[in-house]
């Protein structure tokens, strides 16, 4: 179930704040992980591929312009897509909460650190600059965001950049306008957040009700049991090929 969101703004005025945004209420807590249920033990479903990753030209919060691909393959990747003015705590900043759990995860469980990698890629290029991004990304963070490889900010230098990103991806954009047609500054769209492997496939997009740390979590060492087991029987096929 994918389900709308017209994110509301904060006013457009001196570059970005970044309230610490209102924990939201994604599921009723009836389990250990405070999900309405218990998440499937990782290994015990598949993940089939659902769709080929898309790339595209890209800014870091440094400036430097790059390929979205420069930050998949190496690693399993959780990628979103946000807006830093965005405050409706069922849109961008649910996704920032749960990236900031997962991050904490990722680096304190020896089976996730090197193996995966989240990516936030801002769809408001012209509010969300490098400058912008980077007091975003340092949020709530204590090492320097630009020095840590597992949590990547990206931004695109247009929206002639942004567009193929997004079309490929299924993330549509709706920018909302007043009673006079002008534009208010909301970005409406639907909160996706996709799961990539390293051969580039999406294996998972999770909406909001489905994005939880734990169900995000369990899915990264699902695909990495999947490679484990592939490469445990890969000499058993050679030998019945040979």
């Amino acid at each position: 179930l994918l389900l709308g969101v017209g994110c509301t703004s904060q006013p457009a005025s001196g570059g970005a704040s970044s309230p610490e945004p209102s924990t939201p209420q994604t599921a009723e807590s009836s389990s250990p992980s405070g999900l309405a249920f218990e998440p499937p033990a990782p290994g015990t479903y598949e993940l089939p591929p659902i769709q080929a990753a898309t790339d595209g030209r890209v800014v870091g919060i440094d400036g430097t312009r790059q390929r979205l691909f420069d930050h998949l393959g190496d690693r399993h990747v959780v990628l979103s897509f946000i807006y830093t003015q965005c405050i409706d705590p069922e849109g961008c900043p649910l996704a920032r909460i749960v990236f900031h759990k997962l991050h904490r995860a990722l680096q304190s469980d020896p089976e996730l650190t090197e193996e995966a990698r989240l990516v936030t890629l801002s769809f408001d290029p012209e509010r969300d600059t490098p400058e912008v991004l980077r007091s975003y990304a340092q949020a709530g963070r204590k090492e320097k965001a630009e020095e840590d490889d597992s949590w990547i900010f990206l931004t695109t230098a247009s929206k002639a950049d942004l567009q193929p990103i997004l079309d490929g991806y299924g993330q549509y954009v709706v920018p909302e306008v007043d009673e006079n047609g002008e534009p208010t500054g909301v970005l409406s769209h639907v909160l996706k957040v996709y799961l990539i492997d390293r051969d580039l496939q999406v294996r998972n997009v999770y909406s909001t009700s489905y994005l939880h740390p734990e169900l995000v979590a369990n899915d990264l060492k699902t695909l990495l049991m999947e490679e484990k087991a592939l490469a445990e029987n890969e000499p058993a096929n050679e030998e019945a090929a040979g």
